[in-house]
Formats: C-alpha cells, structure tokens, sequence
C-alpha cells in the first residue's frame, strides 16, 4: 500500500492513493417555508453575487435574501449556491462559474392554483432537484439561449457553454427538451446536447468513462488539501466535504482533520451515477 508522508508544522501518513456539507467558507440559512413569490438563497460558498432587476451592479449576496423576477445571480470560480424554489418544492443549485437569471417566479397558492418557475442560464451548469407537481398548472423550466428544458419532478442537469451548446443530463425521471420546433424526452441517466440554432440530438447514455485525476495531496494548518481535474459536471466528496468542478474540470477543496488516523473517501461522481473513488488513511500527529 502505497505511503506518502507530507511535511508541514503537522505531520501526516497518507496511505493509499457522501450527507453533504461545503468546502470553504460557506454560510447556511434554515430551511423553511417559503410564503411570497421568491427564490430564497440557502446555502452560499466562495464568490457570488447579485443584480437586481432594472440595475447594473453587482452585490454581494445575503443567505435568506430574495431573488423575484428579473434578478440574476452568478457563481465565481471554486464556488456554488443552493437556491429554494417556492413551497420547498426542490432547490437549484448553480456550479462554479455560472451566472443565471430568473425570468418568472409565481406561486397561486388556491385549491387549484399552482407555481411557475421560468430560469435562464446565461452560462455555466445548473442542477435541479424537484419532487413531483401534484397541480397541472405547474411547471418548471430552464432555458438558455438554444433550448428549454422542462420538467414537472426530476433531478437533472442543464449547461450552456461558451460553444453555444447546451447540454441536458438527467439523474432520475423525465425531462422534455424542446429547440427549433423539434422535442425529445430525455429518461433516467440519458443525456442530449444542443447547438444554438439546430434541433436537439435523440437522447443516449453517456458511456464515456469518469475522468478523475487527482493532481495535489497536502496538509494546510491541520487541514487536507486536496486539488485535481475531473469531468467539469462531476461533484467531488471528501468525506462529508463537498466542492464542485469549474467549467473546465478544476478542482480543489479541504477537509479539516482529527489528531490521528483519518479514513478519507475522495469521490467524483455525476447526476447521471457514473463515479469514482479514491480512498486514503491519514495520520495526522503534531511535532
């Protein structure tokens, strides 16, 4: 078994070469009902911002605050948000490297009433999660500039990169993506991809195999630093830690570490259920 030793005011034995929590600097808000017509930022990590409707500037953004019709959110490098739908209905959670707008957000809370989500990816990746609609009236649906995907309870992947192409990979359930008149229905661990201006091609299981390289493994103040390249729609555990690839499959993240032996799982896997895992055992002991 393989042993590496990494040297620093600790030191660690590393030997061998997912509940969900947030690398880096992350701030959390309780999850609760949501009463008005809104998205509710959650969850937020690293650099991201916000600009409101009818403005140019770009804020920090506020766990717990608003975002309503018009508004448009964005992700930095090494850094993710998890956004609330109405009525706890699912989240959407933007990638690194992301900015997305909202174009419509309604809920009719009557008998029959139902709610509508209407978002837009400018770039990046964007993965949902959405249980199913017990109203006809409702709809969710993710639009970029080539396609609309829409759903009514599925978890699924949507990216728009600098291509022009738009790619839809769907965890469970169904998804309908529709572009030039042309519409097809994506089924559980299928994908389609979309270049602007053409319809969509008919869905296929992605065969290709995960990549997963991991390219650094050191100690940092007690910590375990960890960086590498992945497929860029892939997320990445250790442990209880979880971080996400950028846009071109970067990643890095840390763990913090307990005095002694430490079991690590590093695993990347995709919506679609292909993945990878590297297990280590570090030491960790004070000088």
């Amino acid at each position: 078994m393989k042993k590496i030793f990494l040297k620093t005011a600790l030191c660690l034995l590393i030997v061998g070469i997912p509940k969900v929590s947030y690398a880096g600097t992350s701030k959390i808000a309780s999850i609760g009902s949501i009463e008005r017509d809104a998205i509710i930022v959650r969850i937020s990590t690293g650099d991201v911002e916000k600009k409101l409707a009818k403005t140019n500037q770009w804020l920090p953004v506020a766990i717990g605050s608003d975002l309503s019709d018009d508004d448009t959110i964005r992700t930095g490098k090494n850094s993710t948000i998890l956004l609330e739908l109405p009525e706890n209905v699912g989240y959407v959670r933007l990638m690194p490297e992301t900015e997305l707008k909202v174009n419509k957000i309604k809920v009719d809370r009557s008998f029959e009433g139902g709610q509508i989500a209407e978002l837009s990816i400018v770039k990046g990746k964007v993965i949902t999660k959405v249980r199913k609609f017990n109203r006809k009236s409702s709809k969710l649906q993710i639009h970029t500039k080539g396609a609309t995907a829409a759903v009514r309870g599925t978890s699924f992947l949507t990216s728009f990169n600098d291509n022009n192409e738009t790619k839809v990979l769907v965890g469970d359930g169904k998804v309908s993506v529709k572009a030039q008149g042309k519409e097809v229905i994506v089924q559980q661990r299928e994908s389609t991809n979309v270049l602007m201006g053409n319809m969509p091609v008919n869905p296929y299981v992605v065969t290709k195999t995960l990549e997963f390289n991991l390219a650094s493994i050191k100690a940092d103040n007690g910590d375990l630093k960890v960086s590498g390249k992945t497929d860029p729609d892939a997320e990445i555990s250790l442990n209880t830690t979880s971080i996400f690839a950028n846009n071109d499959g970067s990643f890095s993240g840390n763990m913090t570490l307990k005095e002694g032996s430490n079991q690590v799982a590093i695993k990347a896997s995709t919506i679609d259920g292909r993945a990878k895992v590297s297990n280590l055992r570090v030491i960790k002991f004070t000088d």
